[in-house]
């Protein structure tokens, strides 16, 4: 553990080893982290629910297997929130929505079991957006969650309440969703490390896992080492997902420390031939990747990146389960339901077997495209979002650099990859307008390690603080 910085600030592989040494109690560890959370979240509403009985319990379980000289696991002890779109049975499932409120989950996710197992303790639910629909964090059911760095800024979306949570040093980590950018996003505007793996990495599950393919679950971390360590827990086929991929064989947080990057093959684009970016983002990120570069000594390319806008085939493939799951409820409690929702429920009616065809072959387009420059490149290396935090009640500036822009437009640079399924990070780049934002590292599909350990190395060349000023 490192003496000059505090114990809520302390990284998830320091606390684990702490506890698992017995030179710290999982008890003691995980009643700071409450009595942080009773003290600090009012007024920024990261947490929604809190089973602070379940997680003195599974604390005490841990200590007590520590005193008769057993291993808890690789996360022993470390106390952590779940985002509400995950389950965990017999806590709260509204996801963000009011039409949901009374809803008890049936099962525990694959992501949060396998958590678990290895040591780590769950402590409450994390704030979104109704059903994930936003890249803000803000709900009829629960208010607005605010950003640490700037109370009158957003922490991002969907995995909003999990980004205040660890950079406020209310817990060590929290775990997020991403189908459009939810990890990334939220990473970049509080200066967190967000991964979403390649499609598949992290199961999903059990339950009904989506009809896009573009949901991923990860964690929001302070370092990229424990992002590595946490995806040692939870990798690996699971049945209840049929698309989970295989353990890769190997060790994450082993492959970052050993990974030869030299010569590595990059590519720099501040839009993806079709969006645009505030230019000080791009300057800021820019300069950060250029120092990744150098310091690595990986190869820069002129590879041009020009994409088509697949912004329609997304919004098409992710509209049918929202129309689904709000079918009950339009129009009889429409007032209950977020605007964005009521509109893509109001939209169905032009959705149908054609057009979802034809979004399924913009995706492919997406795919072969990418495919042609990964070709030429190992790594591609952009801004994670066009903008810096924009106001916490929402919604999205309508001009990005002087051009109006849709309300898709802020999460451009990151739904792409959910489409395509390659594996991207992003980690903290420096500062605009007073929040931070963040550098996208992007990767071949199954090539994760090169993506973790280029964010590794580019951790150790430009450090970060682990936590927001406002945590003390």
């Amino acid at each position: 553990m490192t003496e000059s910085t505090p114990l809520h600030g302390q990284s998830v592989t320091a606390l684990a080893d702490a506890i698992r040494r017995g030179t710290l109690r999982a008890r003691d560890v995980l009643e700071l982290h409450l009595e942080r959370i009773a003290r600090l979240d009012g007024p920024i509403g990261a947490f929604v629910f809190q089973d602070a009985a379940g997680a003195r319990a599974a604390a005490d379980a841990i200590d007590a297997r520590v005193a008769r000289g057993e291993d808890p696991g690789p996360l022993a002890g470390v106390p952590f929130g779940v985002k509400e779109l995950e389950d965990v049975a017999a806590w709260p499932h509204p996801r963000g929505a009011r039409v949901f409120a009374d809803r008890i989950a049936a099962t525990t996710s694959t992501h949060v079991t396998r958590l678990r197992r290895a040591g780590a303790i769950p402590l409450g639910l994390t704030a979104s957006p109704e059903m994930g629909a936003a890249s803000f964090t803000a709900s009829l059911l629960h208010g607005v969650t605010r950003n640490p760095w700037n109370p009158a800024r957003t922490p991002g979306g969907s995995s909003g309440g999990s980004a205040a949570a660890v950079t406020l040093g209310l817990v060590p980590f929290a775990t997020g969703s991403d189908s459009g950018g939810s990890l990334r996003i939220p990473a970049a505007f509080t200066g967190l490390v967000g991964f979403k793996g390649t499609y598949g990495r992290v199961p999903r599950g059990p339950g009904y896992v989506g009809m896009p393919n573009v949901r991923n679950y990860g964690v929001l971390t302070r370092t990229v080492r424990d992002t590595a360590r946490i995806l040692d827990c939870v990798v690996g086929a699971d049945e209840h997902d049929p698309l989970s991929l295989p353990h890769p064989g190997y060790a994450f947080a082993e492959r970052i420390a050993t990974y030869d990057l030299r010569g590595t093959r990059t590519a720099w684009t501040t839009d993806l031939g079709f969006g645009v970016c505030e230019p000080e983002v791009a300057r800021v990120v820019r300069a950060a990747a250029d120092r990744l570069v150098a310091g690595a000594e990986l190869a820069a390319t002129d590879v041009a990146i020009t994409l088509a806008d697949p912004e329609e085939s997304w919004r098409i493939l992710m509209t049918p389960d929202l129309l689904d799951a709000y079918a009950p409820f339009i129009p009889a409690r429409e007032d209950e339901v977020n605007p964005m929702l009521r509109f893509l429920y109001a939209s169905a009616d032009s959705i149908g077997a054609r057009e979802i065809g034809r979004a399924a072959l913009v995706r492919d387009g997406v795919v072969q495209s990418l495919a042609a420059i990964f070709a030429q490149v190992d790594l591609l290396l952009m801004p994670t979002t066009p903008i810096p935090a924009f106001a916490a009640e929402g919604p999205p500036p309508g001009t990005i650099d002087g051009r109006a822009v849709g309300p898709i437009a802020s999460v451009a640079q990151t739904y792409v990859f959910n489409l395509s399924g390659h594996p991207a990070i992003s980690v903290p780049a420096g500062m605009v307008d007073g929040t931070p934002v963040g550098l996208q590292i992007v990767g071949r599909r199954h090539e994760d390690d090169r993506v973790l350990a280029a964010a590794a190395r580019f951790e150790a060349l430009q450090p970060w603080p682990l936590l927001a000023p406002a945590a003390g």
